[in-house]
C-alpha cells in the first residue's frame, strides 16, 4: 500500500512542476454521499439513500488552454482538459439495515434492525475533467458563456474507519446478538484500512464573476473492496464491493491569468 501512495504523489508532484506555466483554480466543496455496502437489502429505497452522510472537498486545477504547444498549436485538446487534483473528507456516514428482511418481526429481523455501523473515509484522488465547450472562451472575462459542462474520471486512495454496534449487546463479547451470517469466521473486518477506486462523474461550472465559478458534479465511485463497512465477503450474500454516489457543490476561485490570453 505504501508503494502505491508513493507512486501516486510521484505522479502529482510532476504534474505540478511541469504545470509551473500553466493556469490554476482552488475550489472548496460540500455535498452528500450515499454509500453502497453489505448493509441492508439490495435495491431498496432505504439502503439506497439513507446510508449517507456529509462530505467536504478542498481542490486544486489546472488546465492547459492558455498555453500554446508545438504539438498541439491550435489548442484543441487542451482547450477542454483539466486536471483536478482533491482531498475529501467524508464524514460518518450511518449504515443501518433496511428492507424486507429487517423488516421482518422474527427475531433474525430484530436482530438487523439493532445491527448499526457507522464509516469515515479521507480520500486522495487525481481526476481528468474533459468539457463541452472550449476552455479559452468560457473564461475569457466578457465571454458570454455562462455554463460550460463535463464529464469526469480518476482515481482515488482511501483511507477508512469503520464501526460496529448492536442494540442488542456488546457483539464483542457475545457475537449471538448478531445476525447468524456475522457470526461465521472472516465475516467481519472491524477497525481500519485503506482501499483503491475508479471515479466517473458528470457537472457543470456556472460561472458568476471573471474569477469566480460554481461547480456541480454527480459522481460515482467504485472501491476495489468489500471491507469498507466492516462486513467481509466470507459468505455469498456479501460478495459485492463497496461503492457510493457523491453530489457536490462548490466554489471555484480562479488563482491566475496568463494575459495574452484576454484579447
Amino acid at each position: 500500500m505504501r508503494t502505491h501512495i508513493t507512486i501516486i504523489f510521484v505522479i502529482v508532484f510532476f504534474l505540478e512542476v511541469k504545470a509551473q506555466h500553466f493556469t490554476h483554480d482552488i475550489g472548496v466543496f460540500v455535498g452528500s454521499t450515499s454509500l453502497q455496502t453489505d448493509y441492508g437489502q439490495r435495491e431498496n429505497f432505504g439502503s439506497n439513500f439513507r446510508n449517507n452522510g456529509m462530505a467536504i472537498s478542498v481542490a486544486h486545477y489546472l488546465h492547459f488552454f492558455n498555453k500554446t504547444l508545438r504539438w498541439d498549436p491550435n489548442n484543441g485538446m487542451y482547450n477542454h482538459i483539466m486536471v483536478k487534483t482533491e482531498l475529501q473528507f467524508l464524514g460518518k456516514n450511518k449504515l443501518e439495515h433496511h428492507g424486507i428482511y429487517a423488516a421482518s418481526q422474527s427475531y433474525s429481523g430484530e436482530q438487523l434492525r439493532a445491527m448499526k455501523g457507522t464509516a469515515r473515509m479521507i480520500n486522495f484522488g487525481v481526476n481528468m475533467e474533459y468539457y463541452l465547450r472550449p476552455l479559452e472562451e468560457f473564461f475569457y472575462p466578457y465571454s458570454e458563456m455562462v455554463l460550460n459542462p463535463f464529464f469526469t474520471f480518476g482515481i482515488k486512495y482511501s483511507f477508512y474507519t469503520n464501526s460496529l454496534k448492536s442494540d442488542l449487546g456488546d457483539w464483542k463479547e457475545d457475537r449471538s446478538v448478531l445476525p447468524q451470517k456475522y457470526t461465521l469466521e472472516n465475516s467481519l473486518a472491524i477497525g481500519s484500512g485503506q482501499a483503491f477506486s475508479l471515479n466517473l462523474g458528470i457537472g457543470t461550472r456556472i460561472k458568476i464573476t471573471k474569477k469566480l465559478d460554481i461547480s456541480a458534479s454527480y459522481s460515482y465511485e467504485y472501491f476495489f473492496s468489500d471491507k469498507i463497512d466492516g462486513l467481509q465477503a466470507s459468505v455469498v450474500e456479501n460478495k459485492s464491493n463497496e461503492w457510493l454516489i457523491n453530489m457536490q457543490l462548490g466554489l471555484v476561485y480562479h488563482l491566475n491569468f496568463n494575459t495574452p490570453l484576454f484579447y
